[in-house]
């Protein structure tokens, strides 16, 4: 190998380093992006409550072998864990006990007739102490939860402050987890943001035939969940429109703008104005001559 070889492979070699280390600074200010963050507390919040509810449930059932009346009594179940976790068995209620978990007397008086009529079996020490320590978790969760959905909602007034005064804070941030980020979400046009969550329903749609779905997160919304069902299309569809507006201000300018949410609640009244009565059903043609060449509605998308 020739002299004049060295010095190129030393330049081949720095040159290497340098790309390497570029290329490690951008992954590390990629991985700093406050909107990733974000996606995983709302991913952390999502499968906290999926926990919650697990664990809770479960306590609940158990300790309603020993004390089933208590769990027929009391519906919250995060109350119920935090019952069983400080009092334990069904001998140990009191009206000492009971004080200030926010009872009238008169709920504290029907527990009490219901602890020395109850129909619940014995349980032993050892699997009251499991059932405690489940119900101590599910308070813990229900803590644990509530400190991330205060997370959620913070970084998305600061992150996204339009996306969250649009769609919500929680809901937005399902949206920016399911899209992958605000950059993505930004990007994405209305009638994929109206859509997000439902894909599955939107595949066998296209497999079958069947009707397209009308939202998938955008559901959780108030105005569209408690809406009629021959408005909801229509309020997702706007909603949509007015969140990828959002997006993209505050990707791009990073203020919050007071006209989209105004223009929202706006076109909302539109529509409920508009469409008050539901639409008439047309009849069904049962015998009469379908188009020539135009195939049925099922048989169009049929696999060959």
């Amino acid at each position: 190998m020739s002299g004049e070889g060295v010095p190129e492979s030393q330049d081949v070699e720095a040159l290497r380093q340098k790309s390497i280390a570029a290329a490690e600074e951008a992954i590390r200010q990629a991985s700093s992006r406050p909107d990733l963050h974000l996606v995983q507390a709302i991913q952390a919040l999502d499968d906290t409550d999926k926990y919650l509810n697990i664990t809770a449930t479960r306590a609940s059932e158990w300790y309603g072998l020993h004390f089933p009346e208590l769990t027929q009594m009391v519906q919250d179940n995060v109350a119920l864990c935090k019952m069983i976790s400080e009092i334990g068995g069904r001998g140990s209620y009191s009206a000492e006990a009971l004080a200030g978990r926010g009872f009238t007397d008169k709920k504290v008086a029907a527990i009490m007739e219901a602890r020395d009529r109850s129909k619940g079996g014995e349980i032993s020490e050892g699997d009251l102490a499991k059932v405690k320590s489940l119900g101590a978790l599910a308070v813990q969760l229900s803590a644990l939860r509530g400190v991330l959905n205060d997370y959620v909602e913070s970084q998305m007034k600061r992150v996204a402050p339009n996306v969250a005064e649009v769609a919500g804070a929680t809901i937005g941030a399902r949206l920016m987890a399911k899209a992958g980020g605000l950059d993505r979400l930004a990007m994405l046009p209305a009638s994929t943001i109206q859509i997000l969550g439902a894909e599955k329903a939107l595949f066998r749609s296209l497999r079958t035939g069947a009707r397209p779905p009308k939202h998938g997160i955008l559901f959780q919304h108030q105005a569209v969940h408690t809406a009629p069902k021959w408005q909801r299309g229509k309020i997702a569809r706007t909603l949509a429109n007015k969140i990828a507006i959002a997006a993209r201000v505050d990707r791009y300018r990073g203020s919050e703008d007071a006209s989209i949410k105004a223009g929202l609640d706006k076109r909302l009244e539109g529509i409920k104005e508009r469409y008050k009565e539901p639409p008439q059903r047309r009849p069904e043609r049962r015998d009469g001559p379908r188009r020539e060449g135009r195939p049925p509605r099922r048989d169009k998308f049929r696999r060959r």
